[in-house]
């Protein structure tokens, strides 16, 4: 009897750190939305179940692009092909991200699809710190999200590219969870 108290009440206390630390996130970043928080108060058939859910919440946070790692934003006015594009006449090639080059296989396909996620869209660079100086045309080099999604992931998870594995020491991205199987 006095086993199954403790158990409920280390229940208890697991849900309530919970929620307290949910909470936390919420007010430190309002990038998490209430309706997944709200979620997450809704379930309760197992801990496992919680506990899976919150670092689904945690993950996407740290994955997520924050305030102060924007360094350029503005409206993405032109796709040069699936990993360069224009955010108010600047020209930037994704991080990391490797598509097919004009007259090669794939090429159309990969540029219609990033047009598709961000051309006439709000665009937001975060600049590869391990990268700053730019590439040999020119261009920044960063995340690219278009209505706060990540382009450089969405074109990996949707197999249009091939990760620049020759970068993966120097960019601050190769840990990240659409690098990290091929970044080593």
């Amino acid at each position: 009897m006095w086993m199954q108290k403790i158990c409920t009440y280390s229940a208890f206390g697991i849900v309530f750190v919970l929620v307290f630390l949910i909470s936390q996130l919420v007010e430190s970043d309002q990038s998490i939305s209430m309706d997944k928080v709200y979620s997450i108060s809704k379930i309760s058939q197992s801990e496992n179940e919680v506990i899976y859910k919150v670092q689904d919440i945690v993950a996407q946070n740290q994955n997520g692009n924050t305030s102060d790692d924007i360094e350029l934003e503005g409206i993405v006015t032109k796709v040069i092909d699936g990993d360069t594009l224009d955010i108010n006449g600047t020209r930037i090639r994704l991080a990391l991200v490797d598509t097919p080059e004009r007259g090669q296989q794939g090429f159309d396909k990969a540029k219609k699809f990033v047009e598709s996620l961000c051309l006439g869209k709000k665009g937001e660079l975060n600049v590869d710190s391990g990268q700053r100086r730019g590439d040999r045309y020119g261009r920044e080099i960063g995340v690219v999200y278009c209505d706060g999604v990540n382009t450089n992931a969405k074109v990996m998870a949707n197999k249009m590219a091939k990760i620049l594995t020759e970068f993966c020491n120097i960019s601050e991205f190769s840990k990240e969870n659409w690098t990290a199987s091929q970044c080593r």
